[in-house]
């Protein structure tokens, strides 16, 4: 099963651009819960709760840096397809303007040359009335 991407480069960059943003963020709370970890096993005065809230406080910092790689997993992914897009894009306009020149118009070859006419496709039958 293929999936068509409708999108261009630009939406894909400025959503890379945005999850960065919040990754960014994310590493800062990340920072500050590390040193609140340490100030509250410090001021809290019974020895289990305190172990408990550095625990929890850990692994609550060790998850936090696992999403932490899987954004940048997803701008990475990203970044890469707005690159592969855009060039896919711009070797698909290639193909175009080789067979259409510079001017926009077809270069040489007539309708009545062309393969489908030659095997009798009736342009009559086309409803072209959704076409802009």
């Amino acid at each position: 099963m293929s999936i068509t991407f409708t999108g261009d480069a630009h939406q894909m960059q400025n959503s890379a651009n945005q999850t960065a943003a919040c990754c960014g963020e994310l590493e800062s709370h990340l920072k500050s819960l590390s040193f609140v970890q340490d100030e509250l096993h410090a001021a809290v005065v019974s020895q289990g709760a305190g172990n408990a809230i550095y625990n929890t406080l850990g692994n609550a910092h060790t998850s936090g840096l696992s999403l932490a790689g899987t954004l940048q997993q997803i701008i990475d992914a990203l970044n890469v397809a707005g690159v592969q897009v855009d060039a896919q894009d711009m070797e698909g306009a290639a193909h175009v303007n080789a067979v259409l020149g510079a001017d926009g118009h077809v270069d040489g070859g007539t309708w009545a040359n062309s393969a489908a006419a030659v095997s009798g496709f009736d342009t009559s039958k086309v409803d072209v009335s959704s076409w802009k």
